[in-house]
């Protein structure tokens, strides 16, 4: 009799034992899934922000270009449109990003900041445009050339990888890891040459 109730004992222990790591599994899992979800959200509201700001500029660049826009309105319009693209790339880098997410994270983190840049190479054109001294013409298109075509690629870019991020469930997260000193170094991205216009 008590070998008997020793044994409902030790199986009793064991079934405890069982549930409670199942438990823990589950929660871990339910956690994995949160953070999962709250990131890929914020991505896509991030690269839908940049979309938002960058593309109505791209679409005045290109007239700008073709010497049928109004640059001084669009100077004065550009350091709005900076502040707002800063705002995304501090808001990307200072994302919490879920574990076997670092590498699709750096390089979305890669191309918001790119966009930053190219808004900055803009307003630097632009301002030349408007100043229009002597000479500064051939400045103020290279500058406008390659910040149109980097902004461009960069919400490009973003939206590509939002997809990606997009398409990843909580189990495919359980056979990555991440390497975060080789990440920055190994993240896509494009590099616009200023010659490179397919879009003249």
């Amino acid at each position: 009799m008590e070998q008997a109730a020793l044994l409902w004992l030790v199986v009793l222990v064991v079934l405890v034992a069982l549930f409670l790591l199942t438990l823990r599994r589950l929660s871990v899992l339910v956690a994995r899934t949160r953070s999962l979800e709250r990131y890929q959200k914020l991505t896509r509201q991030l690269a839908d922000r940049l979309a938002a700001t960058a593309d109505p500029f791209v679409t005045q660049l290109d007239e700008i270009r073709r010497r049928s826009g109004d640059p001084r309105s669009l100077a004065e319009a550009m350091p709005g449109a900076q502040d707002a693209l800063r705002a995304i790339a501090d808001e990307g880098r200072g994302a919490k990003v879920p574990r076997g997410l670092a590498r699709e994270a750096a390089a979305f983190t890669v191309e918001l900041e790119r966009a930053v840049r190219a808004a900055e190479l803009v307003g630097h054109g632009l301002d030349a445009l408007v100043a229009d001294r002597g000479g500064r013409d051939l400045e103020a298109q290279t500058s406008l050339k390659r910040g149109t075509l980097n902004l461009r690629h960069a919400t490009e870019a973003s939206s590509r990888i939002v997809a990606e991020i997009a398409a990843v469930r909580p189990g495919d997260l359980l056979t990555r890891s991440d390497q975060a000193d080789a990440l920055r170094s190994s993240v896509p991205t494009y590099i616009v040459d200023g010659d490179l216009d397919d879009h003249s």
